[in-house]
């Protein structure tokens, strides 16, 4: 019903041929009908006589099976749509929150060699299968904590994941409701629906009245041989799709599956469709496959060719591929493939070739690229390119260019105001920097100290941060003890401050 609702036609006018044909269709008939009149003045024995391959004649003739085959041809010109097609700076990247349950029963080792142990593997696993999608790290038993920010860079979260046991936990329990209700603080300054993926091997029964009905999408990855009824009745009362831990990677892919329902979310809501005009191809191909017979004329070819001629798309000749794929679509099956400077040579369309570029990690190259363009969605995208290539004074810059040209972009004000907190953040922190080499006086065998215990500062990351990748990379370094002992240490005193 979902599809059916969201069914549109990317380019309706083609439909107007659609009357030509029924006339041209209906008027062939009539002639073929005259000419198969038996002549009044022979008389009928003599008429069987003379005529020549009565017997041979099909009943179908060429209009009605290259007429219909070209109907068929128009509609997928026409572009039928009604899946959500992804855009390549929002829907690709839609922010998905990993809860990992880090209750004592997780370090149990009946999932070799351990359930914790196979539940980071898993993590890692998808986040490798997103392919720089952007990812959250919170950890929960009796209490939920931030482990990490939203992140497009798995070298940032991975030392973090990798630090995380119950041992650091400030409370017992399975609070599976306050990893929820932080993540949806995390996915609250999103533009587009995010997804909650929990890690766990079991939940509270308790716990699940807390679950709202409504909300983003859930789904949790159970590391347990026996996950028991409550998990059931967890699936069925908080609308938690639930997969069952594999040995191989069948359980992420289906993970997968189901959060991408969220991408589809958030390009049904944009209009963002894919032209699906492809499949109708494959039945008009056997209507011209049933043409092919003796008798039949060449002259109808020119129907076929001429409207395969007045295609809508750009047409190319220079390889085999060209024949039968844009050049769009040719870039964006590599671009699917995740061979993405190959994308970026292949592409026709500027700002799917920027996100090509974006991907391959030549960020400048995209910005330059979306530069001309003067459009806000393609100002947006090239603020995210320069953003991304940590030129935060140009991103702010093409994020308010894109301001001016419509003010209503909610996007573009929400990652203005982000790139401004990145700007502050990053400057307030390099005022704090002691300088190596300013005093003079110093002999070059003399020690200088650096700052004291006393006068670090002290940054906290909760929830409204949204820190990037950057930001928390330099977080990151500033940690002097193991991730495991800097985390234990920070959520004893969240759990000490919460109310």
């Amino acid at each position: 019903m979902t599809a059916l609702a969201a069914f549109t036609f990317l380019r309706p006018l083609v439909l107007l041929v659609l009357p030509l044909l029924a006339l041209l269709w209906l008027l062939l008939g009539r002639r073929t009908r005259a000419e198969a009149m038996p002549t009044l003045n022979i008389a009928p024995h003599l008429l069987a006589a003379l005529t020549i391959g009565r017997e041979g004649r099909s009943r179908i003739n060429a209009p009605d099976l290259l007429i219909p085959a070209a109907m068929l041809m128009a509609l997928a010109a026409a572009g039928p749509a009604w899946r959500a097609a992804p855009s390549p700076f929002v829907s690709e990247t839609a922010p998905v929150v990993i809860a990992l349950d880090l209750s004592p029963t997780m370090a149990t080792a009946d999932l070799a060699p351990s359930r914790l142990e196979r539940a980071k593997q898993k993590i890692r696993d998808l986040i490798a299968l997103r392919a720089g999608g952007r990812v959250a790290l919170v950890a929960y038993s009796g209490t939920a904590h931030l482990v990490m920010p939203l992140t497009e860079d798995p070298t940032v979260l991975l030392p973090f994941l990798e630090g995380l046991d119950p041992t650091i936990m400030p409370d017992q329990g399975r609070a599976a409701s306050k990893a929820l209700a932080l993540a949806e603080t995390l996915l609250a300054h999103e533009a587009t629906p995010g997804s909650v993926l929990f890690v766990t091997d079991g939940i509270d029964p308790s716990d699940i009245a807390a679950f709202p009905a409504t909300g983003s999408v859930r789904a949790a990855l159970v590391t347990t041989p026996d996950p028991g009824a409550e998990i059931a009745d967890w699936s069925r009362r908080a609308n938690v799709a639930t997969v069952a831990a594999t040995i191989d990677e069948a359980d992420v892919r289906a993970i997968q599956r189901t959060l991408a329902s969220s991408l589809a979310r958030a390009a049904a809501a944009s209009g963002n469709l894919q032209d699906d005009g492809w499949i109708l191809a494959l039945p008009a191909a056997l209507l011209v496959l049933l043409w092919f017979r003796r008798g039949t004329t060449l002259r109808w070819g020119a129907l076929l060719l001429g409207l395969a001629l007045s295609s809508p798309h750009d047409a190319r000749a220079d390889g085999l591929a060209d024949w039968f794929f844009t050049a769009d679509q040719q870039g964006r099956r590599l671009y699917e493939a995740h061979r993405y400077a190959d994308a970026a040579s292949t592409f026709a369309n500027p700002e799917w070739r920027a996100a090509a570029l974006v991907r391959a990690g030549k960020y400048q190259e995209a910005a330059d690229l979306l530069g001309p363009i003067r459009t806000a969605p393609a100002q947006y995208n090239r603020g995210v390119a320069l953003v991304r290539g940590r030129d935060y004074a140009g991103g702010k810059a093409a994020f308010e260019t894109a301001l001016k040209l419509d003010p209503s972009n909610a996007d573009a004000r929400a990652n203005l105001d982000l790139t401004d907190r990145i700007i502050a953040y990053l400057t307030e922190a390099r005022d704090q920097e002691d300088p190596d080499v300013q005093n003079e006086d110093n002999a070059p065998d003399d020690t200088v100290s650096d700052l004291t215990g006393d006068q670090g500062k002290p940054v906290r990351i909760d929830a409204g941060s949204q820190l990037s990748e950057d930001a928390a990379d330099q977080w990151m370094r500033q940690v002097q003890t193991r991730p495991a002992d800097f985390l234990k240490s920070r959520f004893a005193i969240e759990a000490q401050a919460a109310p």
